[in-house]
């Protein structure tokens, strides 16, 4: 039988628009409810003691740096350390060329041992003249000058024992000696260069290692909490390696020492230090840390690991799962921030379960399944996901 050509088009148009209209539904379907639930991380709020903390960075100072200088000009003879030694307060440094400063004390020395042979037979003849004066002898006016000269007999003693008391003191000048206890760096002159006081570098420098300071600012919101603190009694201070994460041990655990008296016009902060034992040199000056301190009593708070809490555009907020496994936006308040873990003020309760990965492709309604164990810790599906990160 012939066929209209007219109706066998009118046919083909009609399949192909009931294929398309298929795909269409299909593709629809697809991109919205029956997406299958995401993957992720979970946990459950928890309650834990936490104090609000005041973290800083902080530059480490030596409590004491002394640079060695001679009080007198001479060639080095004798450096009796080494550089990066640690020498206690009264150790032999150097020695400097004596031999002209022992000649001026032995020329002191016998000067002083003239002016008292010299006194001695001044008081001789005074005592001579006085018998001599009873008697009719003498007149009293040569008794005046007998006694004039045993006075000044007597003077010439004690000038005498002043220029060996200046004698004995330069040769000192000569062996110098460290004043404090600490470490040596690097040597600026070396054997038999000659010194002088006026030279721009010191011999040595001695950097005192233990104990030693933190120095930092306190902003001006925590200055009264800081105070108050103080007040209260020893404030702890802990310092960190910059960077490390508040995971990692602390360097070194102190107390805080000084709050300045003066607040900086410019920023309104206030200089603080800590002092640290520092007994195995586990802070080195110049080196930058973190240092962290408590600010009040202790409280109960909501507590999250820090990926739970997400930043907005005006507060922070977390992905609370709900009974039905769908997500959705919670703003929370956040007191403080310690050890990768988040304490919340307000917006969640006790046992509450938020997402801790897969944030950034989550909206709201969204369906999730969590995996590993109670809490939704994620668990390792491959060898390679318990291998270290490696640093960058």
């Amino acid at each position: 039988m012939k066929r209209h050509p007219i109706l066998v088009a009118g046919l083909m148009a009609l399949m192909l628009a009931a294929c398309g209209s298929d795909d269409a539904a299909g593709a629809k379907g697809g991109r919205g409810g029956d997406r299958p639930p995401s993957l992720v991380s979970a946990v459950s709020a928890t309650s834990q003691e936490f104090a609000p903390r005041l973290v800083a960075l902080g530059t480490v100072a030596p409590l004491q740096t002394v640079d060695i200088r001679t009080r007198a000009e001479g060639e080095i003879t004798a450096i009796l350390f080494n550089e990066g030694d640690n020498v206690r307060a009264g150790q032999l440094l150097f020695r400097l060329d004596d031999r002209q400063a022992q000649a001026q004390l032995e020329s002191a020395r016998a000067q002083l041992a003239t002016a008292r042979a010299n006194s001695a037979q001044a008081a001789s003849e005074l005592k001579r003249a006085e018998a001599l004066v009873d008697k009719g002898f003498i007149t009293g006016s040569v008794l005046d000058q007998r006694r004039a000269l045993s006075q000044g007999a007597q003077a010439s003693i004690s000038s005498a024992q002043a220029a060996v008391r200046n004698a004995e003191a330069a040769l000192t000048f000569l062996n110098i000696r460290a004043p404090v206890s600490g470490r040596t760096g690097e040597l600026n002159f070396r054997l038999g260069a000659n010194v002088r006081p006026a030279d721009l570098l010191p011999l040595v420098t001695i950097n005192q290692l233990s104990p030693i300071s933190v120095r930092f600012l306190v902003p001006p919101q925590d200055i009264a909490q800081v105070r108050a603190a103080m007040m209260a009694g020893p404030v702890p201070v802990d310092a960190r390696v910059q960077g490390a994460g508040g995971l990692q041990p602390p360097l070194a655990r102190g107390v805080l020492a000084f709050l300045d008296n003066n607040v900086d016009p410019g920023n309104g902060s206030v200089i603080a230090k800590a002092e640290f034992r520092n007994p195995d040199a586990a802070l080195w000056p110049g080196a930058i840390v973190n240092v962290a301190m408590p600010m009040g009593t202790p409280s109960a708070q909501i507590a999250l690991p820090e990926s739970a809490v997400q930043t907005g555009q005006d507060k922070p907020f977390v992905w609370l799962i709900a009974a039905d496994g769908s997500v959705s936006m919670r703003n929370v308040a956040v007191k403080g921030r310690a050890d990768g873990t988040a304490y919340l003020a307000s917006g969640l309760q006790q046992g509450e379960r938020v997402v801790t990965d897969a944030l950034a492709r989550l909206k709201a309604g969204d369906k999730v399944r969590t995996r590993g164990g109670p809490d939704g810790a994620a668990q390792p599906r491959t060898a390679a996901a318990d291998r270290p990160a490696v640093a960058g």
